[in-house]
């Protein structure tokens, strides 16, 4: 891209306007997202002065961060500023003055034609992560009534408004949802037969108010294109298309990531992308748990130091026990937390799932615990030391997968991103219990056995 970026800045000094279009047309329009980082801001705006088509603009302008969108459009002036928010979908018109202060989305909002206004600010109205924050009001619905040629008639007039029309809604006199037909169905019926007879009218929607990981879940689930939002009394209120449902998932898969990890998403700019003292600024508190973890860590290890004395080859498996439960409880927080999030685990499932993960830190237990303390057997030469270690490790590991399975449901309880419990809560937690474990049961078998 740096290439294009180069040819691209070279056309607009030699003002070739004919061969700048020629080059922007061949691209798709998230290649152009992708050159607009290596342009300056002025070259950027100069391109959008340049373009005609203004279905294209918008194609190409909806890809744009929304900070560059706002400066475009402050840059264009009114009149084509206008143009170009009256060619995006609603969706991402909604999408765009979310990422905006107040006072810039109300500008924007009085460059919109009433009707395309009013629209925009019914879907500002739901909360963020809900279907109805997502869907687009570009949609084509239909009455029952209509027979197939006369839907085909309509089809033809209100195509240009809709986002996609692979599928066509099927309403009641009242608006509500009664079926749907495919593109392909309604082509090939008979001109004079009802839609209504031919028609599917189990149709699969989804709520406004539904979070979007449900969403997703149900049009990957069903390889949908689209899906209809309704309200609780059945009224058709928009669509949510696949393209917007991908923007959704790698939305959530990146969130639970970066929270997974330690870190977290809190500005603007994406973390990837953002300078040193805002990533450490979205890592630091986290660490700052961790930390507060590893010092009552480290209180234990002063609490049980006269064990420590006694048997100071103690002190050589600390790292061992440590690591892990660590990664043991990753590992079933992990799990845990992608079955929640992919619908394959529902919070009814609770106690199973505890009990089958603490089943599975039972059978890692006992062997490594055997293995490890088979190693210390025979590198100190120490019987009690064998099975102190041993059994500190069994236990750690049944401690660590429940723990790993259970904070993430617990969390998903209350209402709280299941992510956050699979970092540094667990880490700490388990870190601090299985000194507990291998100090206490140091304590009880040295002093009974020695």
């Amino acid at each position: 891209m740096k290439e294009l970026a180069e040819k691209i800045i070279k056309l607009l000094e030699e003002k070739k306007v004919q061969e700048i279009r020629e080059a922007i047309d061949d691209l798709y329009p998230p290649e152009f997202a992708e050159l607009a980082d290596d342009l300056s801001l002025e070259q950027t705006i100069e391109i959008f002065k340049l373009l005609k088509d203004g279905k294209r603009i918008a194609e190409i302008f909806s890809e744009l961060s929304p900070e560059l969108q706002v400066k475009v459009l402050s840059s264009l002036g009114k009149e084509r500023a206008s143009a170009i928010l009256e060619e995006m979908s609603t969706d991402d018109i909604t999408n765009l003055l979310r990422e905006i202060t107040p006072q810039e989305s109300k500008e924007l909002l009085n460059l919109l034609p009433k009707e395309v206004a009013v629209d925009v600010e019914e879907l500002l109205k739901y909360p963020e992560d809900t279907a109805g924050s997502i869907m687009t009001k570009e949609f084509i619905a239909l009455p029952e009534y209509l027979t197939a040629e006369e839907a085909i008639n309509k089809l033809r007039e209100l195509s240009p408004e809709a986002e996609m029309i692979y599928y066509v809604y099927i309403v009641d006199r009242r608006g509500r949802l009664v079926g749907v037909l495919s593109l392909r169905d309604l082509i090939v019926a008979s001109p004079p037969a009802k839609i209504s007879e031919i028609m599917k009218k189990d149709v699969i929607s989804v709520l406004d108010t539904a979070d979007q990981e449900t969403v997703a879940r149900i049009i990957a689930d069903y390889d949908f294109l689209a899906l209809p939002v309704t309200n609780s009394q059945g009224i058709l209120l928009g669509i949510i298309t696949v393209d917007d449902i991908i923007d959704v998932m790698q939305e959530e898969v990146t969130e639970d990531i970066y929270t997974m990890v330690g870190s977290s998403e809190i500005y603007e700019d994406k973390l990837i992308k953002a300078n040193s003292l805002n990533r450490t600024k979205a890592r630091l508190p986290w660490l700052f748990i961790c930390m507060a973890g590893e010092i009552i860590s480290g209180s234990v290890i002063k609490f049980y130091s006269d064990t420590l004395q006694t048997a100071m080859a103690m002190a050589f498996y600390i790292p061992v026990i440590m690591a892990m439960g660590g990664n043991v409880g990753a590992q079933s927080s992990t799990i845990t937390v992608r079955g929640l999030a992919t619908g394959q685990l529902e919070v009814e499932e609770l106690w199973h799932n505890i009990w089958t993960e603490t089943k599975v830190g039972l059978l890692i237990g006992i062997i490594v615990g055997v293995i490890i303390a088979l190693i210390a057997l025979l590198w100190q030469g120490n019987y009690v030391l064998g099975l102190v270690i041993g059994l500190s490790l069994c236990l750690t590991m049944i401690t660590a997968a429940t723990v790993g399975t259970l904070l993430p449901l617990i969390f998903t309880k209350i209402n709280i991103d299941p992510a956050i419990a699979a970092g540094p809560f667990i880490t700490t937690i388990v870190d601090t219990g299985s000194l507990l474990i291998y100090f206490a049961l140091g304590a009880l078998l040295f002093k009974r056995f020695i």
